[in-house]
């Protein structure tokens, strides 16, 4: 065998012994396994490893770690370069990454719990403990969650700020490093909501409102036709005063009334817009009230829906026949006890005609027909029969409850 070149033969040999090397590390020995030798292999690791015994053909060679290396050393090679060459890339070390992980583990904990924020808040040192053995706060976070401590350490301030206000001054500049969505806000908000006591699944603004600070209160809005609110807020009047067409109603103008909705009168509910123009334009104020969730509902939708479902209202909603529309019904049966409008099997098989007849024999309930990629139907291809129900109003919602 030449020094230059070990043989092709070796590289089963080659890379257990990689194998072993990097679960032992730099310094440990073991036993590397070949089994099943073909004659090259035999051949050539005969010819590396002797004056040993013979090794044959369909065996199973065994053999030390430091054995194998010191017999491919005494050839002129070095075994970090030969198994970096049938690995493809570095060799490396397990045992010191575990320790150095370890090590680092450790300091990040200790980093962690005694953070002032943290030693001041214990509610906080408890969510953090659990994340952490949940694997969900780790050291990769660390400058996140110095940024996330340093503005839950400032808050409440001495006055309610906005939300964009708050990142400008602690992000740098920058006023959207708090938005909705980010790595950021998501463990902020957690933290939030540890330190006041919330649930795990308190809405986001509901946690920012707890310590003064101000979520954009116009981008999160509610489209309505012939809202019955009580009251004599400015906005029940502006529902009352712009009866037979649509509002359009903010979080902001929600969040600050006692917003009650008439006893009994009940509340259709739909997922597009199209759906409140085309009953403005059939039924103006003969239509009953109708709420436009437009996709999955904001902060504002919920606000509007929670008073009417306070009030006793019933609640019907239709949406487009998808995924996301069968998760926008179940999600305001869970939280409002809505109850489908036009939305079931009976409704998608009357919208798809023939079209019924192509799908799938298993499709037994809403969830199977919508995960059909052959099946689209949004709002806008029953606008009539839902109009329709509209012009029957209270009659409908009596006989569907």
């Amino acid at each position: 065998m030449s020094a230059s070149s070990p043989a092709p033969a070796l590289r089963r040999a080659l890379l257990a012994g990689r194998e072993k090397r990097e679960q032992r590390g730099g310094a440990g020995d073991g036993t590397i396994v070949v089994a099943d030798l073909d004659p090259d292999e035999a051949l050539a690791l005969d010819s590396l490893l002797s004056p040993r015994r013979p090794v044959l053909a369909g065996t199973t060679l065994r053999i030390a770690l430091s054995q194998f290396e010191a017999a491919l050393r005494e050839c002129g090679f070095d075994p970090r370069e030969l198994y970096e060459g049938v690995g493809g890339g570095p060799v490396r070390d397990l045992p010191a990454e575990r320790a150095a992980r370890r090590e680092l583990r450790t300091g990040f904990r200790g980093w962690l719990l005694e953070h002032e924020v943290v030693r001041g808040r214990p509610s906080v040192g408890g969510w953090l403990e659990s994340a952490i053995q949940q694997g969900r706060v780790h050291p990769d976070l660390q400058p996140l969650l110095d940024q996330a401590l340093r503005i839950v350490g400032v808050l409440p301030g001495p006055e309610p700020v906005q939300r964009t206000v708050l990142a400008a001054e602690m992000l740098g500049g920058d006023p959207h490093g708090l938005d909705f969505g980010t790595p950021l806000h998501s463990l902020t908000v957690s933290l939030l909501a540890a330190a006041a006591g919330l649930g795990e699944h308190t809405p986001a603004r509901e946690v920012w409102s707890a310590f003064d600070v101000v979520v954009d209160p116009i981008s999160s809005n509610v489209v309505g036709l012939n809202l019955p609110l009580l009251g004599e807020s400015r906005v029940a009047c502006l529902a009352r005063g712009m009866h037979g067409t649509h509002v359009i109603l903010t979080y902001g103008q929600l969040a600050t009334v006692d917003l009650r909705w008439s006893p009994g009168v009940p509340c259709f509910s739909c997922e597009n817009p199209s759906v409140v123009i085309a009953a403005e334009r059939a039924l103006g104020p003969s239509c009953p009230p109708l709420v436009c969730t437009r996709g999955r509902p904001s902060d504002a939708v919920r606000l509007l829906l929670s008073a009417a479902h306070h009030a006793g209202a019933v609640i019907l909603h239709h949406g487009d026949f998808d995924e996301a529309g069968v998760q926008i019904l179940l999600d305001l049966e869970d939280r409002y006890g809505a109850a489908p409008w036009r939305f079931d099997l009976a409704s998608a098989r009357a919208a798809l005609g023939d079209g019924w007849t192509k799908l799938s024999g298993s499709v037994t309930a809403l969830a199977d027909l919508v995960r059909d990629p052959a099946v689209t139907i949004p709002e806008e291809l029953v606008l009539d029969t839902l109009i329709a129900d509209l012009r029957a109003g209270m009659t409908l919602t009596q006989n569907q409850r």
